[in-house]
């Protein structure tokens, strides 16, 4: 089974298109679409449910999805271990969240790019934070709040949580006057210790609301998540770095005026102040990057 179109597949999965995907690959949108059917083809069953708003896996899709991803990350950290080892000192690899990734960092790769040609970045993604300090990469963007002990940590962006679905969902239930809590929520389960969910927010903005499990559909990948709200199938939590470009692109809209900001900032991460060049010259862009979108309200 060819990896180009396994690798096809996992950036449809993350970006909710093939045309999306097909920027981040560098190749044309028919490549993309090729390379899926092939794959569907060869594994006998569908992958994914095309809509005109983009592509969302199916359940066996899913799942391919989840094992692909965790192979081409043994894959790329294997590769950036070798390249460490060889001793290039060009070479950073950066380890962040898939959502991350697909929503801030990928497009704003050409800016790095352009302005620090000499680095070769390698990005990991990973949803779980038991491999910080620990994987060969240089540099981490956890998803956790830590601590890190024995790591140098720099203030990347603070956490601000707001709920957002779709503009079709929203209006509606704005329209019918459907209360956030009786409206259908997207939860993310989280494999390590969760930093925010849906019974938080309640606790946080509506201490008067009865506890008890809050109804809705769950994943343990918030990609998914929030591929699902913009499909209308639901309201999610937002991160507002991870948000305000889909915000910004109306694919997303919050819901209602409330926001949380927790005072648990998400932090870079390295082995040390005293980084190689090239591994500097990242770090000091994402910080930069980050401030500068979030002084402008688009991260």
């Amino acid at each position: 089974m060819s990896e180009a179109w396994l690798r096809a597949f996992d950036a449809a999965v993350r970006a909710g298109s093939f045309t999306a995907a097909a920027a981040e690959l560098g190749v044309g949108q028919p490549a993309v679409s090729h390379a899926v059917s092939r794959l569907e083809a060869a594994i006998g069953a569908d992958l994914f449910e095309r809509s005109r708003s983009g592509v969302e896996p199916t359940e066996v899709g899913s799942v391919l999805a989840e094992h692909v991803r965790a192979g081409f990350r043994e894959l790329d950290r294997g590769v950036a271990l070798v390249r460490e080892r060889a001793g290039d000192p060009s070479v950073v690899t950066l380890s962040v969240s898939t959502s991350l990734a697909a929503h801030w960092l990928m497009p704003r790769l050409a800016e790095f790019k352009a302005a620090h040609p000499e680095v070769d970045l390698r990005c990991i993604t990973n949803d779980s934070d038991r491999s910080v300090g620990r994987d060969g990469a240089d540099l981490w963007i956890p998803l956790g709040a830590g601590p890190w002990p024995g790591l140098a940590t720099r203030h990347f962006v603070d956490e601000e949580v707001f709920p957002v679905a779709s503009p079709e969902l929203a209006a509606r239930l704005d329209a019918d006057g459907t209360p956030l809590e009786a409206a259908p929520l997207l939860h993310l389960e989280e494999r390590f210790r969760p930093r925010f969910d849906w019974a938080r927010w309640f606790a946080e903005t509506r201490p008067d609301q009865p506890e008890g499990r809050l109804a809705g559909e769950r994943s343990n990948d918030y990609s998914l998540i929030l591929h699902g709200a913009m499909a209308g199938q639901g309201v999610a939590l937002g991160w507002r770095h991870i948000v305000d470009p889909l915000i910004a692109q109306g694919r997303l809209v919050a819901v209602g005026d409330d926001r949380v900001a927790t005072g648990e900032p998400f932090v870079l991460v390295a082995e040390d102040e005293d980084a190689s060049p090239a591994v500097t010259a990242l770090r000091e862009w994402l910080v930069a990057a980050m401030a500068t979108g979030a002084a402008t309200g688009a991260a």
